[in-house]
């Protein structure tokens, strides 16, 4: 009666609350209050739109400072695309180009000198007949290599810091460069860029082209080149649209730098500002906005990793291990789970050491099985091999009863036949592994025999054999061996001695890159019935051979070589998938 009545409210607490889900909720409700969520949200936001605005002033009071040098070289852009036309039409007559040329300088105020060069620098004509040549000028050479719009600066004064900006522009006709159209326009300093309270001036600004050639700035040279990005930097900030890059200048100095598009792919404005600029000031104010929520968050990070480590991350760990050794074939592996865990760990890991007894149970039953019907099968083997020696014992008593050698020759061909599959089912009874049979010991072992029953003691043939491991299952190694005992038996049956040279036969089983060669070459005598006598060889044999390869996806070639007297059998395979397999297997 005692028993079904219900728990005491202290063990239903106690079971509660040591469940994972239970314990994880009530130390994560602690540390992570929706306020926090809240206040990293805002604080984002309000630092991508800080952020924002910091570049979008830092970009407009750039291209502020750069206005001037834009609306002149839009304006030197503009006036040579309108005199291109003209140009192409008056290409051919010198005089009228220079005239078109000098009118239009004339008619301006602006612009100093025009030219018309051909693209291999020389000029075709120019507003005055004397006057700067912009042909040999290093901006004109990076020109003529790549025919794009471009923008470059001459000094128009040796002895006088006097710049001159060239605007130029490729002439094409009908898709063919003919040469391009240069206007000079004078190089102003740019002016001091004047910014609002709270807002420091920049260290300087500077147009550039799109080889990153100076053109003007807005301040000296020389402070203009000590504040100037690296180059580096500065091919990595030409490229892409325009934006704010944090970076040190040439002096070491921390400093922001700002690119901003004049003319597309061809002039930019580069700002170099101070530390203490708006995209530094947003970041302080960032800082202080997330120091807040970021305590916060450390402080739940640590209460979640604490809890996960004590109540989930340990235990796991140490059943983890468990399993781990279990799945390597170490057993009786048992787990015991902390007191402290909770009960779902707790769970897991006596059903683990359940089925760990089941899988120990059920592996001895079926160890017992395999090993049943291995010696079931290694049984069948052996008495297949009884069987067939008794069929050549009996062949051999026929053989020893008959007079005639023609049917003592076939008897005996036929018991050596029936002793190579003997010799099949021996391997494979003899080995554990009934599945496959070490190729190269019975190829030997046939060979031996074969030498021993058709040589005498005192024979002066050189018999070599070499073979290499090769792993073969039932379905091939039969086959094989049959195939063995036919080429061997041919070679110790028709060799020879060649003239001045040495008897030999030689056996080899090679295994190399998945593929199995197994070949036979033996000498012969000279002359025409010797060599006839090889090639034919015994006529079944050669017809089982035939067979045995077929059966083996094999590649089978014999043939006698008149000039060295030899003939050769070449046999050549590739093993089963489950052979490919295990020899993959003891490899690795």
């Amino acid at each position: 009666m005692d028993d079904v009545l219900p728990r005491s409210w202290k063990q239903r607490i106690s079971r509660a609350t040591r469940g994972i889900s239970v314990q994880l909720i009530a130390l994560l409700s602690i540390a992570l209050f929706p306020v926090g969520a809240i206040a990293v949200s805002q604080s984002l936001i309000f630092d991508r739109e800080a952020r924002k605005s910091a570049e979008t002033l830092l970009l407009s009071l750039t291209a502020e400072g750069a206005s001037v040098e834009h609306r002149l070289l839009q304006t030197g852009f503009k006036a040579a695309d309108r005199l291109v036309a003209g140009v192409i039409a008056n290409q051919d007559s010198q005089q009228l180009c220079n005239k078109l040329l000098a009118d239009f300088i004339a008619k301006q105020d602006l612009f100093s000198f025009a030219s018309f060069a051909k693209a291999d620098g020389a000029v075709q004509c120019a507003s005055a007949p004397s006057g700067a040549h912009f042909s040999n000028a290093e901006g004109f050479v990076r020109m003529a290599q790549t025919p794009v719009r471009f923008v470059y600066r001459v000094k128009t004064h040796p002895a006088v810091e006097s710049w001159t900006l060239v605007t130029a522009v490729p002439v094409k006709a009908k898709g063919v460069l003919l040469g391009f159209l240069s206007i000079a326009v004078p190089s102003l300093h740019l002016p001091p860029l004047e910014t609002t309270s709270g807002i420091p001036r920049p260290t300087s600004i500077i147009v550039v082209n799109a080889s990153g050639d100076l053109l003007t700035t807005d301040v000296n040279l020389e402070v203009a080149r000590n504040n100037a990005i690296a180059p580096e930097m500065l091919d990595s900030l030409l490229e892409g649209a325009d934006r704010v890059v944090d970076g040190r200048d040439l002096a070491g100095v921390q400093a922001t730098f700002v690119k901003v598009t004049l003319i597309p792919d061809t002039a930019y404005a580069i700002g170099t500002w101070p530390k203490d600029n708006p995209i530094t000031q947003s970041k302080n104010v960032l800082l202080d906005a997330i120091l807040f929520p970021a305590l916060m968050w450390f402080a739940g990070m640590s209460v979640a990793i604490l809890a996960a480590r004590r109540l989930v991350i340990r235990p796991i760990q140490t059943l983890r291990s468990a399993m781990r050794r279990f799945a390597l074939g170490e057993r009786y592996v048992s787990v015991t789970a902390p007191a402290s865990a909770p009960l779902e760990i707790q769970e897991v890991v006596k059903t683990f050491n359940n089925l760990e007894r089941i899988i120990e149970r059920n592996e001895g039953s079926l160890a017992a099985v395999a090993e049943e019907k291995l010696l079931l099968l290694r049984e069948v083997h052996h008495r297949i091999k009884n069987n067939l020696q008794m069929i050549s014992s009996i062949i051999s008593i026929q053989r020893r009863k008959t007079k005639d050698e023609g049917v003592k020759l076939v008897l005996s061909s036929l018991q050596n036949r029936v002793l190579s599959i003997a010799a099949v089912d021996q391997s494979l009874y003899q080995d554990n592994n009934t599945g496959d049979v070490r190729a190269n010991d019975l190829i030997r072992t046939i060979t031996d025999r074969l030498i021993a029953v058709n040589l005498d003691s005192g024979h002066q043939v050189d018999v070599v054999a070499e073979f290499d491991e090769v792993m073969l299952q039932a379905d091939q190694i039969s086959p094989l061996s049959l195939l063995a005992n036919e080429a061997v038996t041919n070679a110790l049956k028709y060799f020879g001695a060649p003239a001045g040279g040495k008897t030999f036969v030689r056996i080899e089983l090679t295994n190399k890159d998945g593929l199995v060669r197994f070949e036979v070459v033996n000498s012969i005598a000279p002359g025409l019935q010797a060599l006839n006598a090889a090639k034919d060889g015994a006529c079944l044999g050669m017809h089982l051979m035939h067979a045995f390869a077929d059966q083996l996806n094999a590649t089978f070639k014999s043939g006698a070589n008149e000039a060295d007297h030899t003939f050769r059998l070449s046999l050549e395979f590739r093993p089963s998938a489950a052979d490919a397999k295990q020899a993959g297997d003891r490899a690795n």
